[in-house]
């Protein structure tokens, strides 16, 4: 894949055999948007540590129809993205609860649509969705400025992320 649709890596072994891995591990974000980067960062680390076959990487600057496309054809996904709260605290991880996330509010075109408009789309369209999605935002202080470091909250947190969800989405310990 591009840089602009989004990357992809699975490990030579799977490559080899054509074995797809039943799980994804996808990082939302820009690595040239200081923290914006703590997606990709939190998912490399992720699949560094897996059992070889075991997941996909994929990164991707994208959402609505390009990032469901993206979970298609997985048992498991996980994704791991940047969010920007009021009243949050950078490095602070949340696992959040789709069923409880209110839709977009820009649905004018397709590119412009969430996750959930775009899983529904996705359903309705037939596509093979994930069984298991699990969504992870971390708390960020800078997703703006251009740069390739990230601040040092987001930094330090990202050991700390990578080893809850490699514990809590795939018993490993890191």
């Amino acid at each position: 894949m591009n840089a602009g649709s989004g990357r992809s890596s699975a490990n030579s072994r799977a490559q080899a055999t054509g074995a797809r891995a039943a799980s994804v591990i996808i990082g939302l974000g820009n690595d040239i948007l200081s923290d914006d980067a703590v997606g990709p960062a939190v998912a490399r680390l992720v699949h560094a540590r897996l059992p070889i076959s075991s997941a996909e990487l994929r990164e991707a600057a994208v959402g609505g129809i390009a990032l469901v496309e993206m979970l298609a054809g997985f048992r498991k996904a996980v994704i791991v993205d940047a969010i920007l709260t009021s009243g949050g605290r950078a490095g602070d991880c949340y696992l959040l609860d789709l069923a409880e996330s209110p839709p977009s509010r820009r649905t004018a075109m397709t590119h412009e649509i969430g996750l959930l408009e775009g899983l529904e789309f996705g359903r309705r369209a037939g596509l093979p969705l994930p069984e298991v999605l699990r969504v992870y935002a971390v708390e960020v202080a800078d997703p703006h400025t251009f740069g390739t470091e990230m601040t040092p909250e987001v930094r330090a947190a990202v050991p700390r992320v990578a080893a809850r969800i490699l514990a809590d989405e795939f018993g490993v310990a890191l």
